[in-house]
């Protein structure tokens, strides 16, 4: 039967494609498994494994060699990788900006509803259980992935609330709060209510998922704690980042410099509040920046030279290798390549206690009683297991906030898009220097590892450009009238 709209089209999404053999939406699509399924503690930790095992498709980290994963799309769309003319051009127009909406840079759209859809049948049937604590944590994480998956979805193809005076009463996303496969789900009018629902269903998952689940492959209150302050950053509520992040700042630890090898071959996971465990029949993630193996690599995107040269080479060394390697004359990715299970094979790392701690060191800086040495001393939690010979530099002013978003880029390039979100949420906040109100403006280096050989086609993109914003797909369009093109495509 022909489908009518997306949402059909995710519904049939969510039982053909399963993840893994502990997942439930494994299930004949023609069987009864919705009816039948949820009744017993174990079947509820089986779909909730199987809604987080979504995020291991293609759009999140799918590993496709299509470069349109959350761990390189930003970094592509930005100013940290050029395309590598010796690769396959994997994702070229996208980062030339050159997207349509039948040509976009990443399949995130549709993968984070499905995940969603997973999440609300959870929800829906959550009654099945008895009331205490494993009712309660089971809720939390749908509530929380849930809201997660939103956020995904509105930090791409909508505007991030500081991102312009109007941001906030421009058009949101849809935000679905049910399963229901007949529906047309339209957008939401502004993107102010997206994030009061993004933040109510994270404060619900806070206040019932309890304190003393650690499990770092499933939400945890750190991880929601710290996904509260990543939303409230890009909303400008920084003393909800302060309430949300201090606490997880404070109980954990970001990895030293020693232990960054062995994190970026998913040998152990210190600093982590959450992760996608990847097992051998799963995607490659190193396949969105290279192919192949040792000396045979073949770099879809090398790092440019300016950013790369941003790292201390005599007082960064662990960090610098973790990230990166010279071949072939490039500068490639590293944090993907030497997996412990086999090569290409890594865990892919959605949130850690660096990027809070940043979050953190950014929202004393930013409120309105500015607290600067607060911010220093945040900021130096991480410089201190960076850097091998850290001498606090003390900064004020300018000169804190640079030092804030140096750190920023460094840290947490290639693993989250938040390259791209930066560049995007910075737009129209006060109070900092304007290099961060200009969009994205790329160094001019071509891909070879000394800056030399092939330029990107297009270097600029200007702050208040709609591409900003992505392209929803035309043919989610075509299945779904009530769904709303971005301004300009």
């Amino acid at each position: 039967m022909k489908l009518k709209n997306i949402y059909k089209f995710l519904f049939v999404l969510l039982f053909i494609y399963g993840c893994s053999k502990d997942d439930i939406f494994e299930a004949d699509p023609d069987s009864t498994v919705i009816e039948n399924f949820f009744q017993s503690q174990e079947d509820f930790t089986l779909a909730i494994r199987g809604a987080y095992n979504r995020m291991k498709s293609v759009g999140y980290y799918g590993g496709s060699g299509a470069s349109g994963d959350l761990i390189v799309v930003g970094d592509l769309l930005s100013d940290n990788l050029i395309t590598n003319p010796d690769g396959r051009g994997s994702n070229l127009q996208s980062h030339n900006w050159l997207y349509n909406d039948n040509t976009i840079p990443t399949a995130i759209y549709s993968q984070a509803y499905v995940a969603i859809s997973r999440a609300n049948i959870i929800l829906e049937k959550i009654d099945n259980l008895d009331d205490g604590a494993f009712k309660n944590r089971i809720r939390a994480e749908a509530l929380a992935l849930r809201a997660t998956l939103h956020f995904d979805v509105a930090r791409f193809f909508s505007q991030i609330p500081t991102q312009s005076s109007g941001a906030s009463s421009s058009i949101g996303i849809a935000y679905l709060e049910t399963f229901n496969p007949l529906a047309e789900p339209s957008r939401l009018s502004s993107v102010q209510e997206v994030y009061e629902k993004i933040n109510a269903d994270l404060d619900t998952a806070a206040s019932l998922i309890g304190p003393d689940i650690t499990e770092i492959g499933r939400f945890n209150l750190n991880t929601i704690r710290g996904l509260i302050s990543r939303v409230a950053l890009y909303e400008g509520d920084y003393q909800r980042v302060i309430d949300a992040a201090t606490p997880v700042v404070d109980g954990v630890n970001p990895a030293s410099a020693s232990e960054l090898s062995s994190l970026w071959t998913s040998t152990s996971s210190p600093g982590v509040l959450f992760e996608l465990p990847f097992i051998v029949s799963d995607p490659l993630l190193d396949t969105n920046f290279s192919q192949g193996s040792g000396t045979s690599i073949i770099a879809e995107w090398s790092v440019d030279k300016a950013f790369y040269d941003l790292y201390d080479q005599a007082n960064e060394t662990e960090r610098i290798a973790a990230y990166f390697q010279i071949l072939n004359n490039w500068i490639v990715v590293n944090k993907y390549i030497n997996g412990n299970l086999q090569t290409g094979l890594n865990n892919g790392r959605y949130l850690r206690v660096e990027e809070v701690i940043l979050n953190l060191a950014e929202a004393h800086y930013l409120k309105s009683n500015s607290d600067e040495a607060k911010a220093l001393e945040t900021l130096d939690k991480l410089r201190n297991v960076r850097y091998s010979s850290f001498i606090t530099g003390g900064e004020t002013s300018n000169d804190l906030f640079d030092a804030i978003m140096l750190e920023r880029r460094k840290e947490l390039a290639f693993e989250s898009s938040d390259r791209w979100f930066t560049l995007k949420r910075l737009q129209n906040v006060p109070g900092i220097p304007a290099q961060y109100k200009e969009g994205v403006k790329r160094s001019g280096n071509g891909y070879l590892a000394d800056g030399t050989g092939t330029v990107p086609s297009n270097l600029n993109l200007p702050a208040g450009d709609f591409r900003w914003q992505l392209p929803i797909q035309q043919t989610y369009i075509d299945e779904n009238p009530n769904l709303e093109q971005n301004p300009d495509y």
